[in-house]
């Protein structure tokens, strides 16, 4: 059997089985037993899947904005900065692979678990968590557009890729 510590490659982050709420997460050693399996079985396709995820994640996380202050203007026209505590939805991606179809098709999947991760806007005086102006839009949905627009974008590669994949995964089976 494979052994992923000795080949050097990285465990999935969560492994699910199914989808929505009626899914399951698999843990325990029946994780790394699944783990095992998919990547016997589709390695190739599990690389692509598991690379692009992480560019995906690295590239939301790149453009997500944080709370440093907001801009505030007294009646005598002084402005100050009031101080707001973030609380650090940036830190909340999460990302896996869902085994669905009964076991007949892997998925990836990368999402923010803060529960007001969809209904952040960024507003004019928004930072990035480096400190730089955020390069979304004011009013425009954040998780639009740093996670889905960007995925959308790359669709096209990724199916070229994940098609390549699959193609060397049952290259090695034959």
């Amino acid at each position: 059997m494979l052994d992923l510590k000795e080949e050097g490659r990285k465990m999935a982050r969560k492994i699910r089985y199914g989808k929505g709420k009626a899914s399951i997460e698999i843990t325990g050693p029946q994780r790394e037993l699944f783990e095992q399996a998919l990547r016997e079985v589709a390695g190739e396709t599990m690389k692509v899947l598991e690379d692009e995820i992480d560019t995906r994640v690295k590239e939301a996380k790149k453009n997500w904005i944080v709370r440093y202050g907001k801009p505030i203007t007294n009646k005598s026209g002084q402005t100050f900065i009031r101080k707001q505590q973030s609380k650090r939805s940036v830190d909340k991606f999460t990302n896996g692979i869902r085994i669905i179809e009964g076991g007949k098709a892997i998925e990836g999947f990368f999402r923010n678990d803060a529960p007001y991760a969809f209904a952040i806007k960024p507003a004019s005086y928004s930072k990035r968590e480096n400190g730089s102006a955020s390069t979304v839009q004011e009013g425009k949905n954040l998780a639009n557009e740093t996670m889905w627009k960007p995925a959308k974008k790359n669709v096209n590669k990724l199916i070229k890729k994940m098609a390549d994949a699959f193609i060397a995964d049952q290259k090695k089976k034959g």
